[in-house]
């Protein structure tokens, strides 16, 4: 299926500059035979002290066979401890967030501040708020073909040079307006999303029983539909963002496509603590913990089937890197869960086999990216190329490549806006209570 794609002229001109812009480099990338890919997979808040149990036992294959065919390794969060809109910002621009421009969950109408509470009369941030190129608009205006899933701040979706679903695709669609929702780029996709989006209400018990050990549903009780009750949403969100980034991904094969898996960050937060008090009321007894214990390292478990999924629709010439924004620890409500240090693995032509990586930030992601393609870290990004997993003959192509100031241009900096609001913001202000960001 190809989509005819109606540019606008804002769009264009950031094309043209930056070919005009990247010309020196554009000749690296295009001198091989077979022009490389990259596939990036976004688990939000990977955690090694539960994945690498997992590896041991055997039970994640997919994760396995990144480790040992590529690079892998811990990736190091912004410090301090931040939130997952503005680590992901960050991921795609290689800049800290007073470039990039997403300092929280919310801003106040009105003004341009910071607001955390979430309430009245603030809007969740929304993607008209970057004031950094992503690095798929920069590949995009190279002429790469992208694909954006499910990535923080992307709504509503900007146009790029192939397709964007947006974030908002998870949450309820029955109160958007019947043209134009802009959740997804181009507008068409929307069919596509509708007919794959899984809602919490349609989530089976069978399913859930991947999670938990199964029992006779003929006789459910309301405790235990509580109980599951987060875990029904947050397995549905995962589906949608996986199920739609899979067909779309089949259908055009683009050069660059990345995929965001919010599930593992969500069902920590929900249930990394699910003995503590407070967390459930009444508290769990003994056979209801029994019951739940397993439910992270098997969510973990279920993800790598999802990473498996997504690793078969690959070709050969494709890199891979998967990434976390931070990892979790539990013991605290929102960003105090959380652990600077998360998930890395690399894979691919372009990538060392069998190595290590330390010192990694999420700084350093987009630049690794620009890397894979031949192309140099623009001097005013603030991450550096994954030396310790990229080939040599990587590191001495973009050696060769200096001075290159920055990938922005003048249609692409944005001053000002303010948020835009949506059907979904009380839904969206509904789950972030649930997972202990705002009060």
């Amino acid at each position: 299926m190809t989509h005819s794609l109606r540019l606008p002229v804002r769009f264009l001109l950031a094309l043209t500059v930056g070919l005009l812009l990247a010309g020196s480099v554009w000749t690296c990338a295009r001198a091989s035979e077979k022009p490389p890919k990259v596939l990036v997979i976004g688990v939000d808040a990977g955690e090694w002290d539960v994945l690498g149990p997992l590896l041991n036992q055997q039970r994640v294959p997919n994760f396995a066979r990144l480790r040992d065919k590529g690079a892998s390794g811990r990736i190091r969060s912004l410090e301090p401890l931040t939130k997952s809109p503005i680590i992901w910002a960050s991921i795609a621009t290689g800049k800290v967030p007073s470039k990039h421009g997403i300092s929280d969950f919310f801003m106040k109408r009105g003004e341009r501040t910071r607001q955390a509470a979430g309430g009245e009369g603030e809007s969740p941030t929304t993607s008209n708020l970057w004031k950094a190129r992503p690095v798929w608009d920069i590949l995009g205006s190279l002429g790469k073909k992208v694909g954006v899933v499910g990535w923080w701040t992307t709504w509503p979706a900007q146009p790029v040079n192939g397709f964007m679903i947006s974030d908002y695709v998870q949450y309820d669609d029955g109160s958007w307006p019947a043209r134009d929702s802009r959740r997804t780029y181009p507008a068409d996709l929307e069919t596509l999303t509708k007919q794959l989006r899984r809602t919490p209400e349609s989530v089976s018990w069978a399913e859930l029983f991947q999670f938990v050990p199964a029992f006779d549903t003929t006789k459910v009780t309301p405790r235990q539909e509580q109980l599951v009750h987060n875990l029904k949403w947050i397995y549905a969100a995962d589906m949608t963002f996986y199920r739609v980034g899979l067909e779309l991904y089949r259908r055009n094969h683009p050069d660059f496509m990345t995929v965001y898996l919010r599930g593992v960050d969500e069902i920590s937060h929900c249930y990394w603590d699910m003995d503590m008090p407070g967390t459930f009321s009444p508290p769990l007894t003994d056979a209801e913990y029994q019951w739940m214990k397993n439910l992270i390292p098997n969510y973990y478990v279920f993800t790598d089937r999802l990473v498996g999924g997504l690793l078969k629709e690959a070709d050969p010439n494709t890199n891979v890197l998967l990434t976390s924004d931070h990892g979790f620890m539990g013991g605290g409500k929102g960003v105090m869960a959380h652990k600077l240090d998360g998930i890395l693995f690399l894979m691919g032509p372009g990538v060392k086999q069998g190595v290590t990586i330390s010192g990694a930030t999420v700084l350093d992601i987009t630049p690794t990216i620009l890397a894979l393609y031949g192309l140099p870290t623009a001097a005013d990004m603030d991450g550096r190329p994954i030396e310790d997993a990229l080939k040599p003959a990587i590191m001495k192509r973009i050696s060769r490549e200096k001075g290159l100031k920055t990938y922005e241009t003048t249609a692409s900096r944005r001053e000002g806006g303010q948020p835009i609001a949506s059907p979904v913001d009380q839904e969206l202000r509904e789950r972030l209570k649930s997972l202990g960001y705002i009060q």
